[in-house]
């Protein structure tokens, strides 16, 4: 079934008691119901997701969390695409919402609404809740504002979600290819891919991306951007701010980019495709490299590697962790942590506000956390223990249809979120060794967590950069024109933006 360009799941409530079975040593046991003998709390939720939609009728998953929570879940699940339109759509009329994510946590966008009182302060609501509270304190600073919670964070690993690139290892070996370290190797290894079509027929697809309107032009390449010395969005040069688009870096990623595009390096449609669609070419075995989570990485039934395997029963998949520039730089980029902010907008009833705080609460408690893994025992997987899931085949496909994380709406903390449970142990011993690798390598934003009231006033300060880049990597506009928007991006905002978030920085150097 194709995900449809609007998609909307509509989720009734069945309560229908649909108990884990007891665990041994070692194995979670999911949590009693909170608020028992009371009514269930109604929840209507929207949040972004991708991938194939859960299957409603009968979905025990649903079922089970709805029991214990005591709830009816409603579920607004929206394409990553057309994410940020449908926002600005709920938010006329937020009121049929008890909870919204906003997808990129604290960004201009969403320090707007906090600034009009769209949302509640949800401070004095976050007393005892030990679960939501395992998040990092650097997680916690960089979403707040005014020091105050405006949003609770739904927690992902520190390190960028889909900051590395992972290859075809089985293409290299083909063609006696050592593992890339350099950005000069990695563009070689792209060039091999090109000219030998191991694919064939010329449908090889030597890098996989899809379109943006951001400055960086393509999604997902930051090993390359970070390879040419850019910034994580700001840097402190000499005591002087300066954005991404001001560094020599970003003329440098925007040119490799335009030789990439012009020797056919990178996916035709990239500037149409939607990321969904990137998936798909990606699972069908066509494409060489592709930027993602180590979890992508495992070797689990219905994996995408497994569905490449499908395909090619050969192919091996690993991943880059980073790629050194000209100047032996590189990196990845490291952020606040989170994949969104869950927001009760102001509309809400004052009395349901604690509840569906508890109700995150609840959701990131450690017996979620297994649920969002293994589901039910006994239905869902044969067992789990030590964060490892085992499964039948036929219990594989009952957990990708009814999807459990999907009902966990605030998951645990866990450094090792990406590591996944199904994946053989050897390939799970890979995920954390590179997780952890991120460390020595992350690359941070000075100013994160700060606001920039001329940032906050003009949300689409960068369209015009943004527009003239992609003309030019394409091959319709001139570096010229690239450096004309950026100079008058600088005089119009950047200057003021630089000088609000350097008094912010000094003041907390004090």
């Amino acid at each position: 079934m194709k995900m449809k360009k609007t998609l909307y799941v509509s989720l009734a409530a069945v309560m229908t008691m649909s108990l884990l079975a007891a665990c041994g040593k070692g194995e979670e046991k999911q949590g009693a119901n909170p608020s028992a003998n009371k009514e269930p709390l109604k929840i209507k939720a929207m949040l972004i997701y991708n991938g194939e939609p859960p299957v409603l009728k009968g979905n025990k998953a649903k079922e089970d969390i709805e029991k214990r929570g005591n709830v009816q879940l409603e579920l607004e699940l929206v394409p990553e695409d057309i994410y940020k339109d449908k926002i600005s759509i709920a938010m006329a009329d937020s009121s049929q919402y008890d909870l919204i994510l906003f997808d990129n946590g604290k960004d201009a966008v969403f320090t707007n609404y906090v600034k009009q009182g769209a949302f509640y302060d949800l401070t004095p609501y976050m007393k005892g809740k030990n679960n939501l509270n395992l998040i990092p304190e650097i997680t916690w600073s960089q979403t707040k504002v005014d020091n105050k919670v405006f949003g609770i964070p739904r927690p992902r690993q520190l390190y960028s979600a889909q900051g590395a690139f992972l290859y075809r290892k089985d293409w290299l070996d083909t063609y006696n290819l050592k593992k890339p370290q350099t950005l000069d190797e990695f563009t070689q290894v792209l060039k091999t891919f090109k000219e030998k079509d191991p694919v064939g027929g010329g449908k090889t697809i030597p890098l996989l991306t899809y379109a943006t309107n951001t400055y960086t032009v393509f999604d997902w390449l930051g090993s390359v951007q970070y390879a040419f010395g850019m910034p994580n969005a700001w840097t402190i040069d000499n005591g002087v701010p300066k954005f991404a688009i001001q560094s020599e870096g970003y003329l440098k990623y925007l040119e490799w980019l335009k030789n990439a595009w012009a020797s056919g390096l990178i996916e035709k449609n990239a500037t149409v495709l939607k990321s969904q669609q990137a998936v798909e070419k990606w699972t069908q075995g066509i494409a060489g490299v592709k930027a993602n989570h180590v979890g992508e990485l495992s070797d689990a039934p219905n994996s995408p590697l497994d569905k490449i395997r499908k395909v090619d029963a050969k192919a091996e998949v690993d991943m880059l962790q980073s790629l050194k520039g000209p100047d032996g730089k590189g990196g990845i980029g490291k952020a606040a942590g989170l994949w969104g902010l869950w927001v009760v907008p102001s509309s809400t009833p004052k009395d349901k506000v604690q509840k569906l705080v508890d109700f995150l609460d609840f959701s990131a408690s450690e017996e979620n956390y297994a649920f969002s893994k293994a589901g039910i025992i006994g239905q869902h997987s044969t067992s789990y223990k030590d964060g490892k899931v085992e499964r039948t085949a036929d219990q594989v496909k009952l957990f990708q249809t009814e999807t459990p994380a999907t009902w966990v709406l605030d998951n645990r903390y866990d450094p090792y979120y990406y590591v996944a449970s199904d994946a053989s142990d050897p390939v799970r011993a890979k995920m954390k060794e590179y997780t952890d690798s991120f460390e020595s390598i992350g690359v941070t934003n000075p100013f994160g967590g700060m606001t920039s009231p001329t940032l906050t006033k003009n949300t689409d300060h960068l369209k015009k950069v943004s527009t003239v880049a992609l003309k030019y990597v394409i091959g319709e506009g001139s570096m010229d024109d690239v450096k004309t928007e950026i100079a008058n991006w600088a005089k119009t905002y950047g200057e003021a933006a630089g000088k609000e978030y350097m008094e912010q920085y000094n003041a907390t150097q004090k």
